[in-house]
């Protein structure tokens, strides 16, 4: 740790205590975290101090720390103090991807198949999902304007691009607004170029439909496929209740046919997505949102706080029962998609022919 950055926490740290001692709710910093955009502030308070009166000196905390905001939240570390890194430091998918296909002795070490990587957690460890878990299955990621979704999307989908071979997994990217996949075009993973237009759109779900009823009476589930959705309200809007039912049966059963969506909207409200199709969105990546009544309609939940978030893939992955994690997206730029994607060339025993030849019939079909 740099001279400057151990001076800063511990000024920090001094009038976190100072703040508590003048409310008469007195109170040691023990320890902490510093992440790529979050400094974390480990809180022992003495024991007649309720936990109440913690959160209620959030605001008088922050304007100390001469931060926006603060978070206080309860750990296996005690109370936690959350607030931004002056100094944020930027999280690529190019230099996060290589440290996880290592092993702790340097050999490599694959990600298992249906993986995906999201980015870094606040205390510096990469975050995965695996879709193929019935946690996972299918992923639903929410936040206003400038939160970073279209990242996180292209960030998903270059993740699985470089680390699954064509015969492993394909792609199917649907773009209403036609800003998020374009630089997929070119990647051998896709089972057609990035789709823009209402009627090929709902032609790919039919197509996709037929693909996930062929899987389950023949019991198959590989390739996997991977369903990315951009805009899903926008495209919803457009296609009324077709799209909602198809987007409703994928949800409900592709998991055991090997098919997984991963659909970005602001807000899944009841008046953009029906309770059904939400139900079956497992785990949740919420960005900024614009008010604690938004926070709670993104991630399901109450007091997740995510409309204190900072923006620019500032997230919160939130899962079933489990505690909601925040992390920093892995940035991908659309140049660095195109280039990526674009150059993979896979070697011919990467793609085996009857698989090539299934994925593109049920494409076509």
């Amino acid at each position: 740790m740099s001279q400057p950055l151990r001076g800063y926490l511990e000024s920090q740290a001094d009038r976190v205590e100072s703040v508590l001692s003048a409310h008469r709710a007195p109170g040691r910093v023990t320890g902490g975290t510093v992440g790529p955009r979050l400094i974390k502030f480990f809180l022992s308070p003495a024991p007649h101090i309720r936990y109440s009166a913690i959160r209620r000196l959030a605001d008088d905390m922050a304007l100390s720390l001469k931060v926006a905001t603060l978070r206080v939240n309860r750990g296996k570390e005690g109370v936690i103090l959350a607030f931004d890194n002056p100094k944020p430091q930027p999280v690529t998918l190019s230099n996060l991807l290589p440290m996880v296909l290592k092993a702790a002795d340097g050999s490599p070490d694959p990600v298992p198949l249906s993986t995906t990587l999201l980015g870094l957690t606040d205390d510096g460890i990469p975050l995965l999902a695996r879709l193929s878990s019935p946690e996972v299955a299918h992923i639903l990621i929410a936040g206003t304007t400038g939160s970073g979704k279209s990242v996180l999307l292209r960030t998903i989908a270059l993740s699985l691009i470089l680390t699954h071979q064509p015969d492993q997994l394909r792609l199917l990217a649907l773009d209403p607004k036609g800003r998020a996949f374009q630089g997929l075009t070119g990647a051998p993973h896709l089972l057609r170029p990035p789709v823009t237009e209402l009627a090929e759109i709902l032609e790919a779900l039919h197509s996709l439909l037929r693909a996930m009823e062929m899987r389950d009476r023949q019991r198959e589930d590989s390739p996997c496929i991977v369903l990315l959705i951009d805009e899903l309200a926008d495209l919803i809007f457009q296609g009324g209740d077709e799209i909602t039912e198809l987007l409703t049966r994928l949800v409900q059963r592709g998991r055991e046919a090997g098919i997984h969506t991963v659909a970005a909207t602001q807000r899944p409200s009841s008046a953009i997505m029906s309770g059904l199709m939400r139900a079956n969105f497992p785990l949740r990546l919420v960005g900024k949102v614009v008010s604690a009544s938004d926070a709670r309609v993104a991630t399901g939940r109450g007091g997740t706080d995510a409309h204190l978030l900072s923006g620019r893939g500032d997230f919160l992955a939130v899962g079933g029962g489990g505690e909601s994690i925040r992390f920093q997206v892995a940035f991908v730029s659309e140049a660095e998609l195109r280039a990526e994607a674009g150059n993979y060339r896979p070697d011919k025993s990467d793609v085996v022919p009857d698989l090539e030849r299934k994925a593109l019939e049920y494409a076509e079909a």
